[in-house]
């Protein structure tokens, strides 16, 4: 009887640590939940897919979600403490020093849910960008080193490169491409961008692969 209890006992443990790892309820000093302030009456905690993987100098604070096969680089800060939720789709990657975060009220809506920053499916976001809701970013976008999104719509498919800032609530539409070191922030600006370029088509899916790639092998 001895023995039998203890394999229930193992068997038990197992399946709690599958559950937590799958919900994304097992933490980390670098998940963690956020606080209890005027505009949030109960803490939020971090759900992250159990094949996406955080850096351990990396920080996912509050009211996250994160889908699967995501990587979030080295000191990279998604902070659902303010603004939130914050929704970071399937794929996706988030690198080295990125910072995702938004202000406390305006929300971007998505389907019947309001969110602060809502990333889609398979979405790159470089070394030192900044994603500071409220934002959208669509499907199989690229956002360069250090470019700036805040306060903006980006479309399905869409590469805005280096250093480029797109604000003031303008809407990109799918498949544009914002130069380097860009300024968009009027919708007439956004209006005038032209196509992805050939030579830049495939860069979003190639950074993806690479990062889906590093978020599996530094998983096991």
């Amino acid at each position: 009887m001895k023995k039998e209890y203890l394999i229930l006992i193992a068997v038990f443990v197992a399946v709690i640590a599958l559950f937590t790892s799958v919900y994304g309820l097992f933490r980390s000093p670098n998940v963690s939940a956020s606080p209890i302030t005027s505009w949030s009456s109960q803490m939020q905690y971090p759900q992250i897919d159990a094949t996406s993987f955080v850096d351990p100098s990396a920080r996912v604070i509050g009211d996250v979600t994160i889908g699967s096969n995501v990587y979030i680089g080295p000191s990279a800060s998604v902070r659902g403490d303010e603004g939130s939720p914050i929704f970071i789709g399937d794929g996706s990657n988030i690198q080295d020093g990125v910072v995702v975060h938004g202000l406390k009220d305006p929300r971007v809506v998505v389907g019947d849910k309001n969110y602060s920053v809502y990333v889609g499916r398979e979405v790159s976001m470089a070394h030192g960008s900044v994603i500071h809701g409220p934002v959208f970013i669509g499907d199989k976008s690229f956002i360069g080193f250090g470019a700036v999104i805040f306060k903006a719509n980006i479309g399905k498919n869409c590469v805005i490169l280096h250093n480029a800032v797109v604000t003031d609530n303008v809407n990109i539409p799918d498949g544009k491409l914002v130069p380097a070191g860009a300024v968009i922030d009027t919708q007439a600006k956004a209006d005038a961008l032209t196509e992805v370029t050939e030579d830049l088509k495939e860069l979003p899916h190639e950074v993806v692969t690479v990062n889906k790639e590093l978020a599996k092998t530094y998983k096991s």
